[in-house]
């Protein structure tokens, strides 16, 4: 008998509508209530555990160490064959990425949540808990480690994003499309990630912040970001990690003052490439000492460069190829 892990964080698959306001409250509904409802196979077996109870895009960098460390509890018990994680739809991609870069492969841990709260004609909360409760039950996805699983589809965190602010099919995987699918009762995962690197982070995550570029940007910001003294910083650049010379300016203080600056690009496809020589662009970034993010968003690039921080490694352009 499969014996399956659910933590529950709060999120609108936990929320109720509040009777007076017509509003979605987090946070109401116990993972015991969400779990009496499903249809799973008799052979599963369910125990819950509520770690936080918060909207996901309240969650913090100290939450996200809570999370691992209930998350590393249930991987390290024998007793458990996998784990579900329950989460706000809004901060799922990053908490779900995080996750992979601390917890190693071994056991399916699966990060679900719903975009229609439980009470809602139409909630997919339901559909798709089970759903995540029957990957994280498969022995295949023990492979994958720690995926994301919405609208039957399952995902890989490094690519998974939320693509539509309401409707239940909400996230895309790009353009590496999704890992496999759950139907019913059957799992069917069609590929595997070829590469997943993770840390052991003890403690704090480090302060890093992203900065947005666009037409007519200046430093600003990124000095805001020194004088505050952060250890990490993203920049998001244009196309394949171009700005301009103010901001190429205030990457070389950042960079001078300590700070570890990754170059991202604003699309959602194709690498940050060294394809044009003008001094704001990555290739001028490079030379003064920044970090070439390659296909990374921002999101992920932020919380990579910090749980590495975290783990006192060094980071290099290797470590944002895959």
């Amino acid at each position: 008998m499969p014996h399956i892990k659910l933590l529950t964080t709060g999120g609108t698959i936990a929320s109720k509508r509040d009777p007076v306001t017509g509003l979605q409250q987090t946070g109401l509904i116990t993972g015991e209530e969400l779990a009496g409802k499903l249809d799973l196979h008799d052979d599963i077996h369910i125990s819950v555990e509520e770690i936080i109870k918060v909207s996901s895009s309240a969650i913090t960098f100290d939450n996200l160490i809570t999370i691992k460390d209930a998350v590393l509890e249930a991987v390290n018990d024998d007793d458990v064959d996998g784990i579900v994680l329950t989460h706000g739809t809004d901060t799922l991609e990053e908490t779900s990425y995080f996750l992979s870069q601390v917890i190693p492969a071994g056991k399916a841990v699966v990060v679900t949540g719903s975009q229609r709260g439980p009470e809602l004609i139409g909630t997919d909360a339901y559909a798709n808990l089970q759903d995540a409760i029957t990957l994280a039950a498969d022995e295949g996805a023990a492979k994958i480690g720690v995926s994301a699983l919405f609208n039957s589809k399952v995902f890989m965190p490094r690519f998974v994003k939320k693509v539509n602010a309401m409707n239940v099919d909400g996230f895309g995987g790009g353009g590496t499309g999704y890992l496999g699918t759950v139907d019913g009762h059957d799992v069917k995962i069609y590929q595997y990630p070829a590469h997943n690197s993770t840390y052991k982070v003890q403690g704090e995550l480090p302060e890093v912040d992203i900065i947005k570029c666009a037409l007519g940007t200046d430093a600003k910001f990124i000095d805001c970001a020194i004088d505050h003294k952060v250890e990490g910083l993203v920049i998001e650049t244009m196309g394949r990690g171009h700005a301009n010379d103010l901001v190429a300016a205030g990457v070389r203080r950042a960079v001078d003052a300590g700070i570890k600056v990754v170059i991202t690009s604003a699309s959602d496809d194709g690498d940050v490439k060294v394809a044009y020589d003008f001094s704001g662009g990555i290739s001028q970034f490079e030379k003064d000492g920044a970090v070439n993010g390659g296909s990374y968003d921002s999101k992920k690039a932020r919380l990579k460069l910090a749980v590495m921080l975290a783990a006192g490694e060094e980071v290099t352009e290797e470590d944002f190829k895959y």
